[in-house]
């Protein structure tokens, strides 16, 4: 485990990484995150056969992947030869999406508001290999965890989805949490590292891939399937690298959707402190021009726009576009100005704030995340 962990800390020290020392401190912290998570998933132990559907692993403390910052991730393991049901209130999350995972491929996907809901919005799914009459979700041989996505829109006001799962036939007995055993605790251990590790690696590497393909630019858009991304969620990744005076313009028509957004993250691929900082926005909080165009601008310091996407000190990272139930996954135009220029590039109309009004901004962020993340 510890020669896993090191190999991970040289990652963060190679020539690829950044060597700023917010960018340094942030991949140290992100390995405590990542180790933090793995042990957490190996103690908390759950029977797939006697599920419980618990917050994800991801929150506004542990990143990984770049993480949606409307999100409440939830999860629950499962296996292929047995019936599950799902139920509870829909509550009024603008999204609420239910997956079942193979790994980390996506294997099936139902939409809430595809589902029959009763007037209180009270449903019951069934998750099986053979279809069911009713509210219905396959699940195949491979089947290891259902993950439930909930996006808001409004953080002030929406309220999350009430869920529960139950096995109600299985072909094995449950057998309830395995005695600890020396052997058992040992793999655990060699597990944890190589994740770290692994993880470390996985996102790297797709974070220069990215960069060799243009740098403060958009690429064609993709659902990623095979990396866990659910079908109906269409996503735009592109890679951001700015000086101090220095502001990239984001110009794109938003498409008719269900849920749309657009989020910064760090090297690391964890998107950036969306609880102090404006580093992300959805339809409902972007202010949209009359012309039907989001002028979004990433900068160090605040332009007084309200479409700032503040990098948090950072200065680069991955940039992602979420589109979901969308009538198209537009590729959003982005240009590179000097800071001091931006009023000569943006609209005379364009919406502007002052001091005092993006700190109640950012104040009504942090009560929000406080009320989706308790703890």
């Amino acid at each position: 485990m510890l020669r896993a962990l090191a190999r991970a800390g040289v990652a963060v020290q190679s020539e690829s990484a950044p060597t700023g020392a917010l960018d340094r401190a942030a991949g140290y912290k992100h390995l405590l995150g990542l180790l933090a998570v793995g042990i957490d998933e190996a103690l908390r132990y759950t029977d797939p056969y006697r599920p419980v559907l618990k917050p994800g692993s991801t929150d506004w403390v542990f990143k990984w992947g770049m993480d949606c910052p409307d999100a409440l991730y939830l999860g629950a393991p499962v296996r292929g030869d047995a019936v599950y049901r799902v139920r509870g209130r829909r509550g009024t999350v603008r999204y609420l999406g239910l997956q079942v995972m193979a790994g980390i491929e996506t294997a099936a996907n139902v939409v809430a508001d595809e589902l029959a809901l009763g007037a209180d919005g009270t449903f019951e799914l069934i998750v099986s290999a053979n279809e069911r009459p009713g509210n219905w979700m396959p699940l195949r041989a491979d089947a290891s965890s259902l993950v439930v996505r909930q996006f808001f829109y409004d953080w002030d006001a929406e309220e999350p989805a009430r869920l529960e799962i139950e096995c109600i036939e299985r072909a094995k007995l449950a057998r309830g949490a395995p005695t600890p055993t020396a052997e058992g605790v040992a793999r655990q251990l060699v597990a944890l590292g190589e994740y770290v590790d692994a993880s470390v690696t996985f996102w790297g590497d797709i974070h220069a891939a990215l960069r060799a393909r243009g740098v403060n630019a958009f690429q064609e858009p993709s659902a990623r399937t095979d990396i866990g991304g659910a079908e109906e969620n269409v996503t735009v990744w592109g890679s951001w690298e700015l000086g101090p005076d220095q502001a990239l313009l984001i110009e794109v028509k938003p498409p008719e959707a269900l849920y749309w957004s657009v989020a910064l993250g760090n090297h690391w691929w964890e998107s950036l402190d969306y609880s102090n900082h404006q580093s992300s926005l959805n339809g409902h909080q972007a202010v949209i021009d009359p012309d039907g165009m989001l002028r979004a601008v990433i900068a160090r310091s605040d332009p007084g726009i309200a479409n700032w996407l503040d990098p948090a000190g950072f200065g680069g990272g991955p940039m992602i576009f979420r589109y979901v139930r969308a009538d198209g996954a537009p590729v959003p135009a982005t240009r590179v100005v000097p800071v001091g220029e931006l009023g000569d590039v943006l609209p005379s109309g364009t919406i502007r704030v002052d001091g005092g009004t993006r700190a109640e901004v950012i104040e009504r962020r942090r009560a929000a995340v406080r009320k989706r993340f308790p703890r």
